[in-house]
Order: C-alpha cells, then structure tokens, then sequence
C-alpha cells in the first residue's frame, strides 16, 4: 500500500467517509500513469478503456464537441479532483472527451477492480452516487445558460463556476472579503466555456474590471462583487 496514494484519495470527497483500511484496499488498484500536455486522456464516444481517473498532479479540461466541430468546455480539474465516474457505472462510451493542460500524472482505476470493492464496501457507492448528483446539476445548470443567456450572463456564469470550483477566499489588505481564482484559463478557454468568442470575452472582462467587479492580476482573477456576477448572470 502506497501511503502517498492513500494520502491523495483522503482529501477527495468521493472518499471522504472511508476508513484507513478501505482506503488501502482502494489504494491497491490504483495504476499510476504520466500524460504529456495538451494530450487527450479519454474520447468522447469512446468506451475501449471504462475507468475512474483521479488527478494526482497537474490539470486536465473537461470538453465536448459539436457537430461543427467547436469544443466547449465543461470544467477545469485539478489535483484531488476525478473523472470517467459514470462509466463505472454504465459501461457506456465517454460522454466528454479530457484533455491535459499541463504534465500531469493520473491515477486510474479501473471498472471491474471498482465494482469488487464496491461489493465489499457500499459507502463507496453512496460517496459516487452524491458526486453524480452534484456534476448532472452544474451541467443543467450549464446547458439552461447556453441556451437561455446573453453572453455577458453566460460570461458572468462561467466566473461564478469558476469560484465556485476553485475559488479561494481571502481577506484584503483593508479587510475586505474577497475571492481568488488561482491560474485562470485563457480568455479563448473562458470563451469555450461561454460558447461566445475570445473578443466578446475580452470585452466583457474589461467592463467587469472598468466596474470593479473583478480584477486580473498575473495569473489571478480577483472576485470583488460577486453580487454583481450573479446580479448580470440572473439577468441573462
């Protein structure tokens, strides 16, 4: 048993209520691989490899493709984070593709080892039940602001995922409560994510900067009024 591995799986929710001796067993079946960036991990419509990947370094993008060929972006994922959950369960073909966006090393397990231990510990089951629950929700939510918003909701949603993925809360200099999203996408990732264009991203971002809503600094969006992002995403 490999005590790092053990280490990553604790401080992922899908695991959080198993206890050290099922989170060795777990530990077991994991299989290690290095991906290179801007390498594709898993095809949408693929069902040849039906595994749960766990992100043990780097980040990968979650995207789907349209009929005309355009790539939106579903999310971003992180160390601690995992994909492919539905195919432990379905067997089905990817329903998005991934891709890295940086070196990254995975840790995958694959459906039939899952399935066994499930058998022996149901908590597991419950853990990925809830965490299917929580992704179906943000993609409804996502496919109800593609269709139904402007762009500058669908931009000002987009920034709320964002925080609400991966914001961190800090307090400012002068006290104030403010949120930071640490290596944000590129503005064409957050025009993917949008389904609008990098200019109309640019120029929306630079009225949410002018306002004082948000700021970028380096690598960093700052959040400074969320109210003002839900306030222009619930317009539409």
């Amino acid at each position: 048993m490999d005590a790092n591995i053990v280490g990553l799986l604790k401080g992922v929710e899908l695991f959080s209520e198993l206890n050290e001796e099922q989170l060795g067993m777990l530990a077991d079946l994991v299989v290690a691989q290095n991906f290179n960036r801007d390498e594709t991990v898993v095809l949408e419509g693929d069902d040849s490899v039906q595994a749960l990947y766990l992100i043990a370094s780097g980040s990968v993008q979650v995207y789907m493709t349209g009929v005309d060929g355009r790539e939106t972006i579903l999310s971003f994922l992180e160390r601690g984070d995992f994909f492919g959950e539905m195919s432990l369960i379905d067997g089905e073909p990817r329903s998005a593709s991934v891709r890295t966006v940086t070196d990254a090393q995975l840790l995958i397990i694959h459906r039939e080892s899952f399935l066994r231990l499930i058998r022996q510990s149901p908590e597991i089951a419950m853990g990925l039940l809830s965490e299917m629950s929580k992704r179906l929700r943000k993609a409804n939510r996502q496919i109800g602001s593609l269709s139904t918003m402007s762009v500058s909701g669908r931009v000002a949603g987009t920034l709320l995922n964002l925080m609400e993925e991966r914001g961190i809360r800090i307090h400012t200099d002068g006290g104030k409560m403010v949120t930071v999203i640490h290596n944000r996408p590129t503005q064409q990732q957050l025009a993917d994510m949008s389904g609008t264009t990098r200019e109309t991203v640019s120029r929306i971002c630079s009225l949410l900067v002018r306002t004082g809503a948000i700021a970028m600094t380096g690598k960093d969006i700052v959040i400074f009024d969320e109210g003002a992002l839900q306030e222009r995403a619930t317009k539409g």
